[in-house]
């Protein structure tokens, strides 16, 4: 895979595409209404972690904040007293889904002021509302270690990406070191890759090379190997 080089765009070209294939796929968007609210309340110097069950996805419903004299830090699951007023940055909930949505696990960044516009405060805990959802059936999952290169094949319908993330998103994958920059992600992996993949319509197959220059820099991130880990489904598609 070759960069395909994506123009500005990418995102409006992501968005077509992807409420197109949630078209196809009514089970792709998940709906929760039944499901369990979770909370992860992270205390000054405790990095949140959100944890589903195998073959469930994290659905990130929320983010707040308050000042850890309102919340139980002995008891990170336990929904704290919250601040009513802004004081998150206005991408945080973006960014924090771009690393948690659509995964069984994910650990965040200690609370800092990078995350605040204002309201900071050294006491500050976050806290992250999320439900569990229901895995799409028939997903298969493929993970490319940092210059490695795969081909997705369906051998009946075409091939539906579900998810596409490229930087590190765990402590142990394609790394014999643990990491600690587990929040390490390039937010425009999802489009590059829908835009390689489908720049002549829907196909069976795709061939994809996990590096920077095709799936864009992820930041923050240490000097580990970075990895791609693409969900996708075969579908029979109308066009």
């Amino acid at each position: 895979m070759s960069s395909p080089q994506p123009s500005l765009s990418t995102g409006k070209m992501f968005c077509t595409k992807l409420t197109t294939v949630s078209l196809l796929l009514g089970t792709w968007c998940w709906t929760s209404a039944a499901a369990e609210l979770f909370h992860e309340v992270a205390c000054p110097g405790v990095n949140p972690k959100l944890k589903c069950p195998d073959g469930f996805r994290i659905a990130l419903k929320g983010v707040d904040y308050g000042l850890k004299e309102d919340a139980d830090c002995s008891a990170p699951h336990q929904r704290a007293k919250v601040s009513t007023e802004t004081g998150f940055h206005p991408l945080f909930f973006g960014w924090v889904g771009s690393i948690c949505e659509n995964e069984e696990y994910c650990r965040l960044p200690k609370p800092n002021i990078t995350m605040f516009i204002q309201n900071w405060s050294p006491d500050n805990f976050i806290q992250i509302s999320y439900t569990c959802e229901p895995e799409t059936e028939g997903t298969m999952s493929k993970i490319l270690c940092e210059g490695e290169t795969e081909t997705l094949t369906c051998e009946t319908g075409e091939l539906v990406i579900l998810k596409a993330k490229y930087g590190r998103l765990d402590e142990n994958t394609c790394t014999e070191t643990p990491s600690e920059m587990t929040f390490c992600n390039s937010v425009s992996a999802a489009a590059r890759v829908m835009d390689w993949c489908y720049q002549n319509g829907f196909t069976h197959t795709c061939t994809i090379t996990a590096n920077s220059d095709n799936l864009g820099s992820p930041q923050p991130c240490d000097t580990l190997p970075k990895y791609l880990s693409v969900d996708y489904m075969c579908a029979q598609v109308d066009v």
